[in-house]
């Protein structure tokens, strides 16, 4: 039978193929048609019905679908399925296999068997309908084609991408025509690609060669026919050629794959206690140390008082935000310093302790809301959201220049603040020079032996970490004493 499709302003014919469509254009006129043949000129302009219902073509290579695997690409590769320009054909055009196609041509079969080729869709798709063109491929076009869909999870496409011959090279260097698989090879990525993962889209489907009149094909798809999918198989019917393809749909979304948790240059040891941000599954946590009671006030906490007083450098951020209370929000929630100007070009690891063989280190000096007079009782370093700029290791000294002591290593900065001359300070050290671990807190407890002068007073500490990066909280608890004011 016959209809009209005025957004075509063609004439077509319908071919019932069980409960799927196939609309093949075709000429009001037999002159016109054979007139077509002949004609380099473009004579139809025929609009694709898929194009104005909202559907995006997700088998363009230029928004990243790709080929993983065909049987034969002797004539044409199967790449060329996926460009997104039309089909070209020049009659002069020959190669060493023959007659250049603009399009994917397989040989003339002579194995057992059929000709097919894998395509991973450029994103997971409903898929509404399909496309074929077979443009030029007058007396070579394919004579029957199929599909099939699988819709595969990242696991899945990895295990198949693996047992399909060739397909890792194929990815990196794209296909080579010219080429084509052994029976073997075949076999192989048969198997590969066959299963329950696998579903009917559209069965065994007659196609028109490839003359202007007739070469468009589409095929809408019902509802009760549609298909999400990943990945699609066009399987020729036994070989030649098709020109282009377009996979019409909507996009759906696909599970985020799971990644392994972030490596980790430390774990919990005799130093200190290393705990991730992201459990196994890379949910965030919600049991960290910070957030679990203490016995003892965190006297750096801007909410105590605390203060964040000056550093060598603040790029991505000011020392203030270490003081926060709250968890980091996120990289900008934190102190950041620019990449060191001298680091050096290669890194040296010192074989003794296991640090890069490198002084160059940022730094920044925090004040207590309250003197520490029995000295500090846990230190806890939080690198939260900082995964690819965290600090290699960090230095934690401490002085104490309270009201009483020092006096004279302060000098009135304005009628409410004094500022300590921190260079002529005695400075002591509270936590060694150590690794640190990504979107990790990092917690020194003195009960443990992990703090070093434990005992004594202090009223500042000095952050150093080297050779630059970010932390997003630093935090220092001891037993509530004298105010660090200094009028």
């Amino acid at each position: 039978m016959s209809e009209t499709n005025s957004s075509m302003h063609k004439s077509y014919s319908i071919t019932g193929v069980d409960q799927f469509h196939a609309l093949a254009i075709t000429e009001d006129h037999a002159e016109e048609a054979e007139a077509a043949k002949h004609s380099d000129a473009t004579t139809h302009q025929v609009t694709s019905p898929f194009v104005d219902q909202g559907y995006t073509n997700v088998s363009s290579k230029g928004e990243g679908s790709r080929i993983l695997f065909a049987t034969d690409e002797w004539f044409a590769a199967a790449d060329n399925l996926l460009k997104d320009e039309e089909p070209v054909f020049d009659p002069e055009a020959f190669c060493e296999q023959g007659k250049v196609m603009d399009g994917w041509e397989s040989r003339r079969r002579r194995e057992a068997g059929h000709d097919f080729c894998i395509i991973k869709l450029s994103e997971r798709c409903q898929i509404m309908g399909l496309e074929v063109d077979t443009a030029h491929f007058t007396g070579n076009h394919v004579p029957q084609i199929s599909f099939q869909v699988a819709d595969l999870s990242h696991t899945q496409e990895t295990q198949m991408v693996i047992n399909l011959p060739g397909s890792v090279e194929r990815l990196i260097h794209g296909g080579i025509q010219g080429t084509g698989h052994s029976p073997s090879e075949v076999k192989q990525a048969e198997q590969a690609t066959s299963g329950e993962a696998w579903k009917d889209l559209l069965p065994k489907t007659s196609l028109q060669p490839g003359y202007e009149e007739s070469r468009l094909h589409f095929f809408p798809l019902p509802q009760s026919a549609s298909k999400v999918a990943t990945h699609l198989r066009v399987n020729y019917f036994p070989d030649g050629g098709v020109a282009r393809l377009r996979v019409w749909g909507y996009p759906s979304e696909r599970a985020i794959r799971k990644v392994g948790p972030l490596y980790s240059p430390i774990k919990t040891g005799r130093t200190c206690s290393v705990v991730s941000h992201k459990t196994e599954t890379n949910d965030d946590r919600t049991d960290m140390p910070s957030c679990q009671a203490y016995p003892h006030p965190e006297l750096s906490a801007a909410v105590n008082g605390g203060l964040g007083v000056m550093c060598s450098n603040k790029h991505y951020g000011e020392p203030w935000h270490l003081i926060q209370s709250n968890l980091g929000r996120d990289m900008g929630d934190g102190w950041e310093t620019a990449r060191h100007p001298d680091r050096p070009d290669i890194l040296v690891q010192n074989k003794e302790s296991g640090l890069v063989d490198n002084d160059l280190s940022d730094w920044c000096i925090l004040q207590l809301g309250s003197v520490a007079t029995s000295g500090v009782s846990r230190v806890l370093l939080d690198t939260k959201h900082f995964r690819g700029n965290y600090p290699e290791s960090v230095y934690v000294e401490a002085c104490c220049l309270a009201s009483g002591e020092n006096e004279d290593a302060s000098v009135p900065l304005s009628p409410s603040l004094a500022v300590p001359k921190f260079e002529t300070a005695e400075w002591f050290p509270l936590i060694p020079r150590g690794r640190m671990a990504p979107d990790s807190e990092h917690v020194y407890e003195a009960e443990k032996g992990q703090i070093a002068n434990a005992g004594r007073p202090v009223s500042h500490v000095r952050v150093s970490i080297y050779p630059d990066g970010g932390l997003s909280r630093v935090r220092i608890y001891g037993a509530t004493g004298l105010s660090s004011s200094f009028e």
